[in-house]
């Protein structure tokens, strides 16, 4: 390969998206809001011709090409997973677009719902491609050294190059594929050992998992791990904090959905995230489908502007964050300052509120040396808490454990322990230990 490098024709496309981001991160916030109205107002016209679901919930607002779109967006109904589930046709717009352009995509039903959506495939390759080089690039990752990727949708295996984007524009190390499901930590671990990565891309609670394993059974032969590259679930100060002292490794936190791609990225300079706001438009609302000031958490809701195939209009994700103060790094672009979890992951407390359900594993772990753990609380009301030991409960653990439990998540229910070999996680990369079911526990 002479110098000069031409570029493929796709890696030449995603280049040119990523100079035209740097740009737009740049720019006045004012700026960048009038550039989202202009793709909000196309995506609605787009959605009005070629959705009939779109078309009835556009017009129930009084929605006119002459309209102002960010009112009409602050009027919209939110856009539920039931919509997604029940309107599946009526919301789609592929038939609008060239055969074969569309490929179909799915969530991994962490949350009990999965969903299907349609996504217009070369273009929203090339953008997801685009934003995941500007994370790249943010944090300088070094790409000559090895990455290591847990995932069920993967097999196991080796590539020898991370693979695009980044390796269209130089040499890059190879990419392990290490297949999550069904396996133990600790086999996990020896897969790193073998490997030493100097990336590991994991969703957060499985990169916890495993930097709580080193620290307990690996502190004599530690790896030195440059970042945990993270998505899927919440990052907590825990798990940075495990991840520095298990493997000197800091964790970037990446936010995406199936659905839409990419929603923010962890800024360069500190641990809060930017809205990639090229990309979407988020909304934070209270319960009442206000706007949440800075630093009041609430439910997310996003506009995906690009989403020419299934349009996504105000889409409630299943999220809680809450939004951070301007960012002094010279990024433009909305600032989330904590992305607290799934509303699933929320209790309502003893005074009626809800309140945030952290699991702080380590008070679990100084009574009995757990592998693994997982809650479930029903509406019988029960807590069921399963449980990985290496070694059979007694009925003093169990006692300290069930108490444990009703403080830290504060309910007065009884407490199932069941102590097993493992726990089906099912088909998901996501690890969500704690879960307010809307259903009853029933035997069997």
């Amino acid at each position: 390969m002479g110098f000069p490098h031409i570029l493929l024709p796709q890696a030449a496309q995603v280049w040119h998206l990523n100079q035209q981001l740097a740009q737009f991160e740049q720019i006045p916030e004012a700026k960048q809001r009038a550039i989202q109205a202009e793709s909000l107002q196309a995506l609605c016209e787009w959605a009005a011709l070629h959705s009939p679901f779109w078309r009835t919930r556009l017009a129930s607002v009084g929605w006119t090409k002459a309209s102002d779109p960010w009112s009409i967006l602050a009027q919209l109904p939110h856009l539920t997973r039931p919509d997604l589930q029940e309107h599946f046709d009526a919301l789609s717009c592929s038939a609008a677009l060239p055969p074969d352009t569309c490929i179909f995509a799915h969530s991994t039903g962490s949350t009990g719902r999965p969903v299907r959506v349609y996504k217009h495939g070369p273009s929203y390759e090339l953008r997801y491609l685009a934003h995941s080089l500007r994370g790249s690039v943010w944090h300088r990752l070094d790409v000559s050294k090895t990455a290591f990727k847990f995932s069920v949708r993967v097999q196991d295996g080796m590539r020898q190059s991370w693979g695009p984007p980044e390796a269209w524009f130089g040499k890059t190390g190879s990419t392990v594929f290490c297949r999550s499901i069904e396996r133990d930590v600790a086999e996990m671990y020896l897969r790193l050992k073998q490997h030493r990565p100097g990336y590991i891309m994991a969703d957060a609670s499985l990169a916890h998992e495993i930097a709580r394993y080193a620290l307990a059974f690996a502190a004599a032969d530690k790896l030195r791990i440059d970042a945990f590259l993270c998505t899927g679930e919440t990052v907590t100060e825990e798990l940075r904090r495990d991840c520095q002292e298990a493997f000197g490794a800091r964790v970037v936190n990446r936010y995406t959905n199936e659905e839409a791609g990419w929603l923010a990225i962890q800024c360069p300079r500190h641990e809060h995230l930017h809205v990639m706001a090229a990309n979407v438009i988020v909304e934070i609302v209270d319960d009442a489908g206000q706007p949440c000031r800075i630093g009041q958490p609430g439910r997310v809701l996003i506009t995906a502007l690009h989403s020419e195939a299934m349009p996504l209009i105000r889409y409630d994700v299943g999220d809680v964050a809450e939004w951070g103060e301007a960012c002094d790094c010279g990024i433009n672009m909305p600032v989330i300052r904590r992305i607290w979890g799934r509303q699933i992951e929320f209790v309502r407390s003893r005074s009626g509120g809800m309140r945030y359900a952290p699991l702080v594993a380590e008070e679990f772990l100084a009574i009995a040396p757990m592998r693994d753990m997982r809650f479930r609380l029903y509406t019988n009301p029960l807590l069921r808490f399963e449980l990985v030991c290496a070694m059979p409960l007694t009925d003093e653990q169990r006692a300290a454990l069930t108490a444990k439990a009703r403080q830290m998540f504060e309910c007065d229910c009884p407490v199932e322990i069941d102590q097993r070999d493992a726990i089906a996680w099912g088909q998901t990369n996501k690890r969500i230990t704690f879960m307010a079911l809307d259903e009853p526990w029933l035997e069997g």
